[in-house]
Parts: C-alpha cells; structure tokens; sequence
C-alpha cells in the first residue's frame, strides 16, 4: 500500500516564522541535526515528492511579510502548514490570515510546546493561538513532524468525509 493512492497532485504553502531561519545555529538538542533551513526545505520537498504534493516555502521574521505571503498564495494552494515559531503565542493576525484563505492548515513545531515553555518560562501558562483553528498539531517530533503534517493533511484532503468536502 502507498502512503498516499492518490494520483491527483497537491500544493501546499509551508510558513516557517520567526527565528526558523536560524536552523543549524540553535540548540542541538531541541532542533536536531538540521543544519538549515535550506536543508530542512530540501528534506521536505524529497518527501513531499514521494506523495505526490509540491511545497511552496515561506520563511520570515516579520509577521507582515507572512500576511502578504498568505493572502498572495490563497486560492493557488490546496492547504497550509505553519511552524508559527516567534508568532505562536501572540501572532494574531497570521491566524486570522490562515483561516480566512477557507484553506485546511496544520500547526507544526520542532519542540514539544510544553516541555519548551517550562523550560523558558515556567509557570507562564499560554497556549499557541494557533491550535484551535488548525486542522491538526504536530509537534515534538523534529523534522519529522513536518513529514507527518504533510501527509496528515493529505490524506485528509482526499477523504471527502474528513474535512467536510461531502456535505
């Protein structure tokens, strides 16, 4: 059996915010052997290949530059994933972007959300304002959370049931 069966071709826009950039020169033992972020980009479109979906990457800092990246890509991708990374707390309108486009996003972290948060700032008790309006999370699992994600949304998106397609 083949991850994905289907033969129809998807295209996703991948956002890495703020500090994403710096793969390779952040902690090890949080980020893994990554080396950059040109390399993590190389890892997923290998995988996302290998399923029959095309990436299209976004990187800034600047969570305007993000917005008009959202807004320019709507209507030209089937979904969305997001490693909201310096926004996920507080990035508000990069929410408010994602979910007007009408378009299924995944959330995606390198660190498990809480282990990070209590190592950083225990006792701030915040959540990613992101997750209650994403179709999943990963997070945790490093690069591989971002195979996951891609696959996760694809193969929702083929199961007209999952995602309200039949109604």
């Amino acid at each position: 059996m083949a991850l994905r069966e289907s033969a129809r071709t998807l295209k996703f826009a991948f956002v890495n915010g703020p500090n994403m950039g710096q793969l390779g020169k952040r902690n090890p033992g949080l980020f893994g052997p990554v080396t950059s972020l040109d390399a993590l980009n190389a890892m997923v479109d290998e995988f996302a290949a290998s399923i029959n979906v095309e990436i299209v990457h976004f990187q800034s800092d600047f969570e305007g530059e993000i917005l008009h990246f959202i807004h320019d890509t709507q209507g030209t991708v089937d979904g969305f994933l997001i490693n909201p990374a310096g926004l996920t707390y507080y990035g508000q309108a990069t929410r408010d972007a994602l979910t007007d486009t009408g378009a299924p996003y995944m959330e995606v972290h390198f660190a498990n959300l809480s282990t990070w948060k209590h190592s950083v700032d225990p006792g701030r008790d915040v959540g990613s304002i992101f997750s209650h309006t994403a179709v999943g999370i990963y997070e945790g699992m490093r690069h591989y959370g971002y195979f996951a994600a891609i696959l996760s949304l694809a193969l929702a998106i083929d199961d007209n049931s999952f995602l309200g397609a039949d109604k």
